[in-house]
């Protein structure tokens, strides 16, 4: 069953500079041994549709193991999905051939979780942002250096650390190189992978500001994947939550935050500490752990651990509706 059917508001259609329709990836699993066979499929990512609109960012959240990561990757290729449709600028990211992908992906990029092992140790940072424009063919090797020193220096790093080696760097000056690897090829959708979870978080907000600044400068559209929800509510115009490889809720992020329709939703906002000691949330707990995605339950994904299951959840997987003028979940509760 697909999370969410292709006319998922965002912006217009004509508007979406991402379209994801019925997303799908399946790991096949092979049984141990020698002789090894194979096995049944990991559903990472079980129907996704979501649309992203130039200069929009949507926030995807959820619990570890929930497919956040394979869906970003997905969207770009890093990984080949099993099915489905992805559309970026009116272009079939999937069915692109070679050549048109390393053209799409100048116009795609990435920041990753881990900046350190996102970068060739042996290279100094200015070769590494610099590298993106010698493979597409960008520049001259003089030249990409200098742009590489001039996007170092708008994400705040000097042209002499430009020179350094990445174990000569901060955990968040090199994120600030991960973030120029990106804008060197001047991209239109960044997927920012849990760009920030691995920094203090007085750099945390040092990196999200700097986002935010590059967004509004250059009209940057970005996929922000994270588990920190108060971060997600602070970057996000949207937010899509994600459990067990599938989209259960999505919303305009204040609109989500103030009345979650979903239980996974108010649950994993329950868990976010208040503004004021005033407002403190009563916490939901929620029983057991994720299921398995080799193995999902039968009827609504979410129905073994909800404090509001109802019979038909075990039976039947609930419709991902709207439920208000853009405002969609998948749960009988809103039935």
């Amino acid at each position: 069953m697909s999370s969410a059917p292709a006319n998922e508001p965002t912006a217009t259609a004509e508007a979406a500079l991402l379209e994801v329709t019925d997303l799908v990836k399946h790991y096949r699993i092979r049984s141990g041994g020698a002789m090894s066979r194979p096995g049944g499929s990991l559903r990472a990512v079980d129907g996704v549709s979501f649309r992203v609109g130039a200069g929009e960012t949507l926030g995807l959240v959820g619990e570890s193991g929930g497919g956040k990561t394979t869906v970003g990757l997905s969207v770009l290729r890093l990984v080949q999905p099993s099915g489905g449709t992805v559309s970026f600028e009116g272009r079939d990211v999937l069915a692109a051939g070679r050549a048109e992908l390393k053209a799409l992906r100048r116009r795609m990029q990435i920041v990753f979780q881990d900046p350190i092992g996102a970068l060739d140790p042996r290279k100094s940072v200015g070769d590494s942002v610099a590298e993106g424009l010698r493979i597409q063919g960008l520049a001259p090797r003089a030249e990409a250096r200098r742009r590489a020193v001039e996007v170092l220096d708008r994400v705040g790093l000097t042209a002499a650390q430009a020179g350094s080696l990445p174990h000569e760097l901060s955990g968040g000056q090199l994120q600030r190189v991960g973030i120029a690897r990106a804008l060197v090829l001047d991209p239109r959708l960044v997927v920012c992978d849990e760009p920030v979870s691995a920094l203090d978080v007085s750099i945390q907000a040092q990196i999200i500001n700097l986002l935010l600044d590059l967004q509004a400068e250059r009209g940057l559209a970005y996929l922000f994947i994270a588990h920190d929800l108060a971060l997600v509510r602070h970057i996000s115009d949207r937010v899509a939550v994600m459990y067990l490889g599938r989209i259960v809720e999505s919303a305009p992020a204040g609109e989500l935050f103030d009345s979650p329709a979903h239980p996974y939703t108010r649950a994993l906002l329950s868990a976010v500490p208040a503004d004021h000691p005033a407002a403190a949330r009563q916490r939901i707990v929620l029983r057991g752990e994720i299921p398995s995605a080799s193995a999902p339950p039968t009827g609504c994904p979410f129905a073994p651990r909800c404090p509001d299951a109802m019979a038909r959840c075990s039976e039947q997987a609930p419709e991902f509706r709207e439920i208000a003028p853009g405002r969609w979940a998948a749960c009988f509760l809103n039935d």
